[in-house]
């Protein structure tokens, strides 16, 4: 572990089951100690290349162990001597620390329990602002609704003096933060819409919300049905489905107003699943899972919770890493210079990386500076011939011919049939500055976003990186951009994409 920002982050995670005749020191008097001793000589080997000739501390929640790495100590044990004896040449002292406050290191061993935002009756009644900061209480599992491998019970205990009512929701966003699987989880998305609305009712605050807006009827209690007025406004009724009205900022397009499903506490985690883990969303960063969940579902609480979802999400932890840098101020290129989608286009390519059996080892990207919409392809050779069939057959027929090209000077770019090509489309040629790749600047960071994205689903030898190209540009394109105030899809169509979640709870309207 590292301390960054003075907080303890975790650079791997290493585990080891005891084997063979190991097992037999769990019976043994001082068992114990040499079982612990032996994770300790056994990680400093793992981890050996990193902690030769560095100084680093030893934390240990047995604390009678720390006495055998102390100078003059002896032992009548010859194992934990030799372990000793090996460990001496390392250079690092040796911290007692509890178990409860090594979280990381326990959480190896023990089942996962998940956490969600579960509300009592008065945490419903008492909140005129949601803060974010609702408190998270550990729930009991029960069988999976869908997709998800944990759920939770909702709450049906009401307590009579409570006062009410999730907050209206607001629109801010906040900054971001193995083997492959075998399918992604929307080719199996059919909610049953009957076992949803029954959820629904389950929750005392919806039952109540729906039985004023279906049949004007206020509840008993006096604080509950001034709320249910107050609110009221904020909610609808559509095919027998709670929604939330969210009223959309104006960005790329007009200000708007959305509707999406309340979402019961039972499908938390598959909302939270499909908008950041799911194959169309990519384990997009905090930024762009909390506009997905805002534009898709509500539930009291929902950014407290895919705020923790995302910082416990282990394909992000050990894909993406720690970020040093901080953002700078991302600017739009001015829209004067642009007179639309497409009149100015930048390529660049990647690799050469792993060679996938279909023989693909470079990726072709072109970035589009007015919408942000990008086009990638897996190519086996990164010649001229290639580039201009691609540019004719995938980008030209789509979307039209730009009215410039920007790239670097790759021989593959100025040959004199790139050049004929350029002539014969008028298409007016930009070459960026020799060793300054920040003159395509956007199409680079690109580059860097796309590989990350890839690293999340491919597999341990990382020969099928071209089969997820496709639906990884989906998320990226559908995905909301900072620097350009919506998604690349919204920019160019005008409209939101009709995701798998729409369908999957019931947020399109059905005729």
């Amino acid at each position: 572990m590292q301390t960054v920002d003075g907080r303890d982050r975790v650079v791997a995670y290493a585990s080891k089951l005891l084997v063979g005749s190991e097992k037999n020191w769990i019976h043994k008097q001082d068992g114990t100690s040499e079982i612990e001793c032996w994770g300790i000589v056994w990680a400093t080997r793992k981890f050996r290349c990193y902690l030769d000739r560095q100084e680093f501390d030893l934390f240990t929640d047995h604390k009678a162990l720390t006495w055998v790495f102390e100078a003059g100590n002896r032992t009548s044990n010859a194992k934990l001597a030799r372990w000793a004896m090996e460990l001496s040449q390392l250079r690092f002292k040796v911290f007692h620390k509890a178990g409860t406050a090594m979280g990381p290191v326990d959480g190896l061993s023990r089942l996962h329990y998940s956490t969600v935002n579960a509300l009592t009756w008065a945490d419903l009644l008492n909140a005129e602002e949601d803060d974010g900061e609702d408190r998270l209480v550990q729930v009991e599992e029960e069988d999976p609704v869908v997709f998800v491998p944990t759920t939770a019970e909702p709450r049906n205990d009401v307590s009579g003096n409570a006062e009410i009512t999730p907050a209206p929701e607001e629109d801010d966003t906040e900054g971001e933060a193995g083997s492959p699987p075998t399918g992604s989880s929307l080719d199996e998305f059919g909610l049953d819409k009957f076992r949803f609305v029954e959820e629904q009712k389950r929750t005392p605050w919806i039952m109540a919300m729906v039985a004023f807006l279906e049949a004007g009827t206020l509840p008993l209690d006096a604080q509950l049905r001034v709320r249910v007025l107050q609110m009221a406004p904020h909610f609808g009724i559509r095919n027998g489905v709670l929604m939330r009205l969210v009223h959309l900022r104006a960005r790329a397009g007009p200000a708007r107003t959305i509707s999406v499903p309340v979402i019961p506490l039972q499908f938390i985690e598959t909302v939270l699943h499909y908008c950041h883990s799911d194959l169309f969303s990519a384990h997009a960063g905090l930024t762009k899972t909390v506009d997905s969940v805002r534009k898709h579902a509500y539930w009291h609480g929902w950014k407290k919770d895919a705020k923790e979802y995302v910082r416990a999400c282990t394909t992000c932890g050990s894909g993406k890493g720690y970020r040093p840098w901080k953002n700078g101020l991302m600017q739009r290129m001015p829209v004067q210079e642009l007179s639309g989608p497409f009149s100015l286009l930048v390529v660049d390519a990647i690799g050469p990386v792993v060679t996938t059996p279909r023989g693909n080892k470079y990726i072709l990207n072109f970035v589009d500076y007015f919408t942000r919409w990008v086009e990638a392809f897996p190519v086996t050779v990164l010649d001229t011939l290639t580039f201009v069939q691609i540019m004719v057959d995938e980008v030209l027929s789509r979307h039209g011919v730009p009215e410039r090209l920007l790239n670097d000077r790759g021989p593959n770019f100025i040959s004199s049939l790139a050049q004929s090509f350029y002539q014969t489309l008028g298409i007016k040629k930009v070459f960026g500055a020799a060793y300054h790749p920040q003159t395509q600047g956007l199409v680079e960071r690109f580059n860097g976003t796309l590989l990350g994205m890839l690293r999340m689903y491919v597999g341990e030898a990382q020969t099928d990186w071209d089969l997820y190209l496709p639906r990884v540009l989906f998320a990226y394109r559908t995905s909301y951009h900072e620097a350009l105030g919506d998604s690349p899809f919204f920019s160019l169509y005008g409209r939101d994409p009709v995701l798998p979640l729409d369908l999957a709870f019931l947020n399109t309207n059905e005729d």
